[in-house]
C-alpha cells in the first residue's frame, strides 16, 4: 500500500500523511489530526519510506563512528586465547545509548587503507549519508580527520585531545595525565626508585599524556627511569616483548610501569616465564582498568570509556540541534587498587 492509497482511505491529502510522520511534529497539522492519521496508518500497517523521509528532512538521523581499530583482537598464549578491546565495546555502548535518546542510529566504520584510498570518508559526507561523526582514537598522522573537518560536518573526537587543523572540533577525553601520575606516585610511596617504563605510543594524545605524567612525576621526586623500552605500544605482545628486552638488559628494576593493562599482562606473562613473581620479585602497574578474572589484579586507573562515548554522542547531538555546550570535556579517572605493587622495606 502506497501513500496515495492511505491518504484516500484516511480522507486527507498526501501532504498531511507526510506531516503526521515528521519528528518533531509539523506545525501545519493539529495534534488531534496527527494522532488520527497515525492510528489509521498503524491499522493499515503503513510506514513511509525512510529514504523519502530523510530527503524531505535533509537529515539522515545517522551518526558515523569511525575507528582505525574496530574491536582490535589479539591472540596469545598456548591456547590461542582471544582478547577484544574492552574499552572499544564500552565506548560504543555509551554512544549508542545517547544516540537512541535523540532518535539517531549509529553506523560503525573501519577506517583502513582501502577505505581511505577510495576516499569513502569524503563520499559519505558529500552524499549526506550521515549527520555527524564520532572518531575513536585518532592520532596526529590521521590526515583524513582534517579532510572531514574541511567538509564542515560536525565531528567529535573520543579519547583524542585534538588533531592538526582541528580548531573548533569537539573532543571528549579522560584525564590520562592525572591517572598515570596517581599510579607513579603510588609506586614511589611504596618505596620504588628503580622504575622501568614500557613506553606508550605518543602519536595520540592519550599516550603522550601518560608518558608526560611518568616523566613529570618521577622528575618531581628527583629521579629518572632506570630503563625505557626501545619501542612503544599498547598491546599484550608489546608488553611481553619489551619485558624480555628489560630482563636481557639485566637492569635491576623493582617496578615496571606499562603503557596500559594489556601491556602489563604481557609483562607479567614474560616475568612468570622467567621464574619471577609479581609483585614479590617485580611490581607492575598498568592503565585503563581492564577487568581480568583471577587472583592478580593490576594496579591501574579506570578509563571511563562508556562515559566518553555517552558524552561524546551527546555533545555531537546538541551541536546538531544548535545548543551551546563545551567543545572539550575532560572526564575524571578513578584509581583501581590492585595487588601488583609490593611495598619495599
Amino acid at each position: 500500500m502506497n501513500i496515495k492509497e492511505v491518504a484516500e482511505l484516511a480522507g486527507v491529502s498526501v501532504a498531511s500523511i507526510s506531516r503526521a510522520f515528521q519528528d518533531p511534529p509539523s506545525p501545519y497539522i493539529s495534534k488531534k489530526q496527527r494522532e488520527r492519521i497515525l492510528k489509521i496508518c498503524e491499522e493499515l500497517q503503513y510506514y513511509p519510506d525512510i529514504h523519502s523521509q530523510r530527503l524531505n528532512a535533509k537529515r539522515s538521523n545517522t551518526i558515523a563512528f569511525l575507528s582505525r581499530h574496530v574491536a582490535e583482537m589479539e591472540v596469545y598464549g598456548a591456547g590461542g586465547r582471544r582478547m577484544f578491546d574492552y574499552n572499544f565495546g564500552s565506548v560504543i555502548m555509551g554512544a549508542q545509548v545517547a544516540l537512541a535518546g535523540y532518535g539517531k542510529s549509529l553506523q560503525l566504520i573501519l577506517v583502513d587503507d582501502a577505505y581511505l584510498a577510495e576516499r569513502r570518508h569524503l563520499k559519505m559526507v558529500r552524499s549526506r549519508m550521515v549527520d555527524g561523526i564520532l572518531i575513536w582514537g585518532a592520532v596526529e598522522s590521521d590526515s583524513y580527520v582534517t579532510e572531514l573537518l574541511h567538509e564542515k560536518i560536525p565531528v567529535v573526537l573520543l579519547t583524542t585531545d585534538g588533531v592538526p587543523g582541528g580548531a573548533g572540533c569537539g573532543s571528549v577525553v579522560a584525564d590520562e595525565y592525572a591517572g598515570m601520575s596517581m599510579l607513579i606516585q603510588a609506586a614511589l610511596d611504596a618505596g620504588h626508585r628503580r622504575i622501568a617504563v614500557l613506553e606508550p605510543g605518543r602519536s595520540g594524545s592519550a599516550g603522550a599524556a601518560r608518558m608526560r605524567a611518568v616523566t613529570d612525576t618521577l622528575g618531581r621526586a628527583g629521579i629518572a627511569p632506570v630503563w625505557t623500552s626501545p619501542e612503544n605500544g599498547f598491546n599484550y605482545e608489546f608488553g611481553r616483548r619489551m619485558t624480555a628486552e628489560l630482563l636481557k638488559s639485566k637492569v635491576p628494576a623493582t617496578c615496571v610501569v606499562a603503557s596500559n593493562d594489556m601491556a602489563a599482562w604481557g609483562c607479567i606473562s614474560e616475568l612468570r616465564n622467567a621464574g619471577l613473581r609479581v609483585p614479590e620479585d617485580m611490581s607492575v602497574v598498568g592503565a585503563d582498568g581492564i577487568p581480568v578474572p583471577g587472583d592478580l589484579v593490576v594496579d591501574s586507573f579506570h578509563l571511563p570509556a562508556y562515559e566518553i562515548g555517552l558524552e561524546g554522542a551527546r555533545t555531537l547531538c546538541r551541536g546538531l540541534e544548535g545548543e551551546p555546550g563545551p567543545r572539550r570535556l575532560i572526564l575524571p579517572v578513578a584509581r583501581v587498587f590492585g595487588n601488583t605493587i609490593r611495598p619495599l622495606s
